[in-house]
C-alpha cells in the first residue's frame, strides 16, 4: 500500500489518521456484517485488489477515524465510569451497581444478579455456497438488555433523507444473526450523532433533529429473511468471482449514492447550455410548466451526481464509474 498526502495534513494529525487498533481479519474467504450491505460489484471487484498495490492518500481515513475516536470514547467511559454515570444519572442501586461490562461466564454464573452490557463483542458464523465455506463476521456496538444499539456519525441530511434505513436495518438483522442469544430486541437502536447540526434550523424547521444527539429505532428483519439476505449475496459474489467486468451487475442508484434527477427547462431550446430557465424535481411539472409556455423550449433531465465511487476501493479497476468520472486514470 502506497500513501499520498496531497492535502498538506499536518504531521500531528497525519499521525493520529494512521493509527489503527481494529482487529481487522485477513483471512480470504471472510466477509463482515458491513460489508455484505456493499454492492455485488463492490465486493467482487475489490476482493480482486491487492492492498500492497493501492495508492490511498491519507484524507480518506478521516471520517473513519472520527467515528472510531466516538466510538473509542463510548467505549472507555462505560467501562471505566459506567456505574457512576448511572448513579448520578439517578438509576437505582440495585441496577447500576450490578452493571458489568463484558462480563466472564463465570461471574455470571456466580452472580445471577449481574446485569451486562455487552460492548465490541466480535462474533462468526460460517454459511456454505456450493463447494466454499464462507466466514461471515462481526463486531456490533453495544448491547444493552437484549437491545443493539449502533452509533453513527453522520450529516443531518443523511438522517432525514431516510435513505440508509434499509442498510442499517439488515446490519442490526446481521448482528443478531449472529448474536441470537444476545440480541433479542426486534430493533436496532441508532443512536445519531451529528456531524454537522445546526442550532438556528432545528428552532424553525419542525422536521430539523432538536439536538446533536438522537436515538432512532429501526425494524429488524426476521432472522429467515437475514439469512436470505446473506445466501443471495454470498451466492452472487461466488457466481461473479472470475468474470469479466462487464458480466458483473451494475451498482444501483442508491448504491451508488446518486443524488435526485433535475428536470431543466430551457426557453430556447437551441441554448442549453447555460443557464436554465427554471429547475424542477417532478418531470411532469416540469413538462407542465413547458406547456404553460405554449409548448416552446425543451425539458433536460439531468440525473444526480454519483457520489459513492469515490469512496470505493474498486475504484481504480471498475468500468461503470468511467460513465461518471473522465480522465481519472
Amino acid at each position: 500500500m502506497r500513501l499520498t498526502n496531497e492535502h498538506g495534513i499536518s504531521l500531528p494529525l497525519a499521525v493520529w489518521l494512521l493509527h489503527d487498533e481494529y482487529d481487522h481479519i485477513n483471512e480470504p474467504n471472510y466477509i463482515s456484517a458491513t460489508s455484505l450491505l456493499k454492492s455485488t460489484r463492490q465486493l467482487v471487484l475489490q476482493r480482486r485488489i491487492i492492498a500492497e498495490d493501492r495508492e490511498i492518500d491519507i484524507s480518506s481515513y478521516l471520517a473513519s477515524r472520527f467515528g472510531n475516536a466516538v466510538h473509542d470514547s463510548i467505549d472507555k467511559a462505560w467501562t471505566v465510569s459506567g456505574n457512576k454515570a448511572m448513579k448520578m444519572l439517578g438509576y437505582p442501586e440495585k441496577i447500576w451497581s450490578n452493571i458489568r461490562v463484558n462480563p466472564s461466564q463465570e461471574q455470571l454464573a456466580a452472580n445471577p444478579a449481574i446485569i451486562p452490557v455487552w460492548i465490541e463483542q466480535r462474533s462468526f458464523r460460517e454459511v456454505l455456497i456450493g463447494s466454499t465455506v464462507f466466514k461471515i463476521g462481526g463486531k456490533f456496538d453495544m448491547v444493552l438488555d437484549g437491545r443493539l444499539f449502533d452509533t453513527k456519525t453522520t450529516s443531518v441530511y443523511s438522517y432525514l433523507l431516510g435513505r440508509k434505513d434499509g442498510d442499517y436495518a439488515m446490519q442490526g438483522g446481521i448482528y443478531r444473526w449472529l448474536n441470537p442469544e444476545l440480541i433479542t430486541s426486534d430493533h436496532i437502536y441508532i443512536q445519531f450523532l451529528f456531524t454537522d447540526w445546526q442550532r438556528i434550523r432545528s428552532k424553525v424547521d419542525e422536521n430539523y433533529p432538536k439536538t446533536k444527539a438522537l436515538e432512532y429505532p429501526v425494524e429488524l428483519p426476521s432472522l429467515d429473511e437475514t439469512e436470505n439476505f446473506i445466501r443471495n449475496k454470498l451466492a452472487e459474489v461466488q457466481r461473479y468471482k472470475d468474470a469479466p467486468d462487464e458480466q458483473i451487475p451494475y451498482c444501483t442508484d442508491k448504491e451508488l449514492w446518486r443524488g435526485e434527477t433535475v428536470y431543466k427547462y430551457y426557453g430556447n431550446a437551441a441554448k442549453t447550455t447555460g443557464r436554465s430557465t427554471r429547475n424542477f424535481d417532478d418531470k411532469s411539472e416540469a413538462h407542465a410548466f413547458m406547456a404553460s409556455k405554449g409548448g416552446e423550449g425543451v425539458v433536460i433531465a439531468v440525473p444526480g451526481e454519483v457520489k459513492a465511487c469515490e469512496y470505493c476501493p474498486a475504484f481504480s479497476i471498475c468500468r461503470q464509474k468511467d460513465q461518471y468520472f473522465v480522465d481519472v486514470n
